[in-house]
């Protein structure tokens, strides 16, 4: 009796690890919150992918910085500890040079322009690029175009940035081409954000519109001032070794289901936008835009700030294809 007490509790055993060794897991971090219209789409990824694999796939998700910030998030990536996040392409220039020609400002007409790029030939370039680093991109993911909010006085004219205490990413390029409108940049982390208003250590910030909503930034601010001056695009990637260990026919489905989140990420991301400009009045903060004749010449000055640093850091054969991409 005890060996076929045994025999049964081994062969539970082996089962059990043979279902274990069939299912393939997948940690996803990323520093946005549960609200956010990302954490959402990754949720659709999650439930759609282990449907259609037949529990093949298991997703977890870790939101809000739970396993680190962007860069810490993408060392784990990079070291295999886990298998994908997602991060605002300015704050990965450090692992990828490239992306770096994302953080020229007025660069896209509109998100529509912005998709087309970046699904297309040039955005080809940058996924290419990452491969190269052991990155498997997985998608473009949307935060939308850029805008202002801040507690000292509506940002009606460039002349306005003067002396403006603003947030930045800690990015070398971004404080460069800030400083070249006489604004005043102060690196900080995404989550040290609204304390740092709420003390007063700085007048405001540049996020997506649904941002401002999400992290409640309106508690903190006076005014919200729509400029559009750049758009980052949220990128989603995997470790390309994990990526190449998966089947063909898995990497199809993940692919596919990938696609389809995206998709859905936009959308839901373009209906938060829309919403934002009523809840963001609805909390008492003044609005306005950015005259469109300083508009322009903010991105000129900022452009040429930054220029030969940004071909610095990707080289002239990079920067002019995407360049010639880009005007495709």
């Amino acid at each position: 009796m005890k060996t076929s007490i045994f025999t049964a509790t081994a062969l539970v055993a082996l089962l059990t690890a043979n279902v274990s060794a069939a299912q393939t897991t997948i940690r996803i971090a990323h520093a946005q919150p549960e609200a956010s219209p990302l954490h959402e789409a990754l949720d659709h990824f999650k439930t759609t992918l282990e449907e259609r694999s037949d529990g093949g796939f298991v997703v977890e998700l870790f939101a809000g910085g739970q396993l680190g910030s962007v860069s810490e998030a993408t060392e784990l990536v990079q070291s295999g500890n886990i298998e994908m996040t997602t991060g605002a392409s300015v704050l990965l220039s450090s692992a990828v040079p490239e992306l770096a020609v994302l953080d020229q400002f007025l660069l896209f007409d509109d998100e529509e322009h912005a998709r087309n790029v970046l699904d297309g030939e040039a955005g080809d370039t940058i996924l290419a690029a990452m491969e190269e680093r052991g990155l498997k991109g997985i998608g473009f993911l949307e935060l939308g175009f850029r805008s202002f909010t801040n507690s000292r006085a509506p940002l009606d004219s460039l002349e306005a940035f003067e002396g403006l205490r603003m947030r930045s990413a800690d990015n070398p390029i971004q404080i460069k081409a800030w400083r070249s409108i006489g604004a005043v940049p102060v690196p900080l982390a995404w989550g040290e954000i609204y304390s740092s208003l709420q003390q007063g250590l700085i007048d405001g910030q540049e996020s997506a519109l649904s941002s401002m909503v999400v992290e409640r930034f309106y508690e903190v601010q006076d005014y919200v001032s729509l400029t559009g001056h750049i758009y980052w695009p949220e990128m989603w990637f995997a470790n390309l070794e994990f990526f190449n260990s998966l089947s063909d026919e898995d990497q199809a489905l993940l692919m596919e289901v990938a696609a389809e989140t995206t998709d859905v990420q936009r959308d839901l991301v373009a209906t938060a936008n829309a919403e934002t400009l009523d809840q963001l009045a609805e909390e008492g903060l003044a609005i306005n835009e950015l005259p469109a004749e300083d508009r322009a010449e903010m991105g000129a000055t900022m452009n040429a700030a930054i220029e030969e640093d940004i071909r610095a850091s990707v080289g002239d054969e990079f920067y002019d294809a995407f360049s010639a991409a880009l005007n495709q």
